[in-house]
């Protein structure tokens, strides 16, 4: 997490505090998130934010009051106002926002590092896999009806970026 990052994130939640006050205190809490943005924890009134994903100011306060609206509707109507649900609609628009549910952030996806190869005893065509197939089963493929076997696991080899 880089400084910024907590500063401004601090200063939001002051601001947000002041403007639309909760029960119980809000604590900032930064994870090392890939793909999440954040999450709101209701049991410890808490913001989870992920430092890898908000890497601009306008991300972090897109998210950071998505959040908000999280723990301000949980606030106003308790285990009713969990979720994206009309109580979180109403708390967005009261925060100033578009009632978002996903951001739509770049983000590094985990990359498999292997690949399973099955093939089919009829036409031999191989059918790669990201997992293996439960065993004690019989598996046939769609295109000939062959029954298909393990053949090997194959290890991938990263992409250039």
């Amino acid at each position: 997490m880089q400084a910024w990052q907590a500063e401004a994130a601090s200063r939001l939640v002051q601001e947000l505090f002041a403007e639309f006050p909760l029960k119980r205190p809000v604590a900032v809490q930064w994870r090392n998130y890939r793909t999440t943005a954040g999450m709101a924890d209701f049991r410890d009134n808490a913001i989870l934010l992920g430092h890898r994903v908000l890497d601009t100011p306008d991300k972090l306060a897109a998210t950071l009051r998505h959040e908000y609206a999280h723990l301000l509707a949980f606030d106003r109507y308790g285990l009713r106002g969990r979720g994206h649900g009309p109580a979180w609609i109403q708390a967005m628009r009261d925060l100033g926002q578009a009632p978002e549910v996903y951001h739509r952030y770049e983000c590094k996806r985990n990359q498999p590092r292997r690949v399973v190869i099955y093939v089919c005893a009829k036409c031999g065509t191989e059918l790669p896999r990201l997992r293996r197939l439960p065993q004690r089963r019989r598996y046939l493929h769609a295109s000939c009806g062959g029954t298909i076997r393990f053949k090997e696991i194959r290890a991938v080899t990263p992409s250039a970026e």
